[in-house]
């Protein structure tokens, strides 16, 4: 029963986390998309200004779908559990393999978005009359505006680098915690047909 509501508890978690997960990177790309627009009317007029930070988007929209897939897997997980289908040990033993398959890909996409967001930065060029504007010029608007083309200094995407770890570390306790349940479900039906097997041997006597 303690090992029953521990699951359950860590599938909360997971669901949580994994929300929390999704939800990030949606607020990063609504702020990144009103910095952008920001930084295009600050610009003087006649100038073409394009904002690229596709590289690190592009990751945090895997993050996105795999948090959102851990979302519906611990929420169909925790309904098995309380209902009877929890005990079907294939189920469980499926459940386990997609819980920790998704830990894995997002802690791989996790470290892929770390490493962007240290090392990175968003990249703007702008043309006037059609010549390329020099980075110094582009720099000097940047400085003057307030805005950092850095990732590490955007606090929203510093949430996208740090809060989906919490989704990896408890959908990774699910996956085992399934797991262990599916053996517990193996080893529950060996001493049910060992029992079984008993009383028949038993009556025949």
């Amino acid at each position: 029963m303690a090992s029953k509501v521990l699951l359950l508890v860590s599938l909360f978690l997971t669901f949580a986390f994994s929300i929390v997960g999704w939800s990030v990177v949606i607020n990063a790309l609504v702020k990144s998309n009103q910095e952008s627009s920001y930084v295009k009317s600050a610009a003087p007029n006649g100038t073409i200004v394009d904002v690229n930070y596709h590289d690190i988007y592009s990751v945090c929209s895997v993050i996105a779908a795999v948090c959102a897939l851990l979302t519906a897997l611990s929420l169909v997980s925790a309904f098995s559990q309380i209902s009877s289908i929890g005990r079907k040990r294939r189920l469980l033993h499926l459940q386990a393999f997609l819980m920790l398959f998704g830990a894995l890909w997002l802690l791989a996409t996790v470290i892929a978005c770390d490493v962007l967001f240290a090392t990175r930065s968003t990249k703007i060029t702008a043309t006037f009359d059609g010549f390329a504007v020099s980075q110094s010029s582009i720099q000097q608007m940047e400085q003057s505006i307030g805005v950092s083309p850095e990732y590490s200094k955007k606090w929203y995407l510093r949430l996208c680098a740090i809060l989906p770890w919490f989704a990896v570390l408890f959908a990774t306790l699910s996956g085992l915690l399934l797991h262990n349940a599916a053996r517990n479900t193996d080893d529950y039906r060996s001493t049910e047909a060992a029992e079984s097997e008993k009383i028949a041997r038993t009556s025949d006597e």
